[in-house]
């Protein structure tokens, strides 16, 4: 176990991140690695249900993202100005947090127009040094929401480095039914098609969800070597009580708990009660998972593979024991698997 960042990096060629989503949807490769044995089978996202049995449940986050990337210009101007929606401050107003591009021009007065629609802002307060709280001027009779669903973009993390397609409003959005609210997709949840979710359904397996609005998280880059020292930001979440008995009911009965992706793993991690089952909660999270922490709620973990010295890189680790998701890393980087929310998959059981 490491809880040194330097021990989380490695050479990812750009060639092996992937760019696209694969068609059709759900051909990804998929890794699979006994976190017991080291062993390391390969094959596709479709033959999931293979490693599954009926009374086993799928955890799933239910928190869908919006297009919540912002292209305007300040007045007098026409240099775009990007404006990535993070939390909604007041919905009377119309009053957002939100992350701004470049940000050093961007001060508190500055009013904001957005080309295609007859919604304007003004900046009114510095939050952080890339960040200000943003008051949103919407015309009579219009929908807020509706305009942004007009003139947003899907915002796609920073290593997808072509231009926003159309296409990305639908490939950046899992299918099942869900809460619109995060920054970004749960990368892990994108695969699944309605054949893959129905024939799990069919072998008996059950799909629970919980809830959390993936943030500004994903985009800051860990500074500190110690991973001790490190501070995620706070990202709300919800387990209902449903849910809680659900996953308790299938742990006791020693039915699989699989997680879909590290927003999941956080969620259940910080809705332990004291005698380490899930409890029905509704709270912010800052919980930070890296060895030597052993997460207690799912036996089996699905997730992407993550870029180096990132979050969800060591959130893997701490599930699936250091040595043996360096070793899946590495294979997977001689084989050719594809990285990132458009990517290949990891299966630990």
């Amino acid at each position: 176990m490491s809880s040194r960042l330097s021990d989380y990096a490695f050479e990812l060629p750009d060639g092996q991140i992937a760019q696209y989503p694969p068609e059709p949807r759900g051909s990804n490769r998929l890794m699979v690695l006994d976190r017991e044995s080291g062993h390391i089978t390969y094959h596709t996202f479709s033959e999931l249900s293979n490693f599954l049995e009926a009374g086993d449940v799928i955890v799933y986050n239910d928190s869908l993202p919006f297009p919540c990337l912002l292209i305007g210009h300040k007045e007098r101007s026409t240099s775009p100005v990007e404006v990535l929606l993070l939390r909604e401050l007041d919905a009377e107003t119309h009053l957002w947090n939100a992350m701004v591009e470049p940000a050093r021009k961007i001060r508190v007065g500055n009013k904001l127009y957005f080309p295609g629609s007859n919604l304007t802002a003004e900046v009114v307060d510095n939050t952080t040094s890339r960040e200000r709280a943003i008051r949103f001027i919407v015309p009579p009779g219009e929908s807020f929401r509706a305009m942004i669903e007009s003139i947003g973009l899907m915002a796609l993390p920073r290593y997808i480095k072509r231009p926003h397609r159309p296409e990305d409003y639908r490939d950046f959005r899992p299918l099942w039914n869900g809460i619109p609210g995060s920054v970004q997709a749960s990368d892990a949840s994108l695969p699944f098609t309605r054949v893959i979710i129905r024939e799990l359904e069919v072998k008996g397996v059950e799909f629970v969800p919980v809830t959390l609005h993936v943030g500004a998280a994903n985009f800051r880059q860990i500074e500190v070597e110690d991973l001790f020292k490190f501070s995620m930001d706070a990202e709300w979440f919800e387990v209902k009580e449903s849910s809680a008995v659900r996953i308790n009911e299938a742990r006791r009965a020693g039915k699989r708990v699989l997680v879909v992706g590290a927003s999941v793993l956080r969620a259940v991690e910080s809705s332990l009660s004291a005698y380490n089952d899930l409890k029905a909660t509704e709270d912010w999270t800052v919980k930070f998972i890296f060895p030597p922490y052993k997460p207690v709620i799912p036996d089996a973990y699905l997730t992407q593979l993550h870029l180096p010295k990132s979050a969800g890189y060591i959130a893997t680790a701490a599930f699936g024991g250091y040595s043996r998701v360096r070793k899946a890393y590495e294979t997977a980087l001689e084989k050719g698997f594809r990285w990132g929310c458009y990517g290949d998959l990891l299966l630990i059981i």
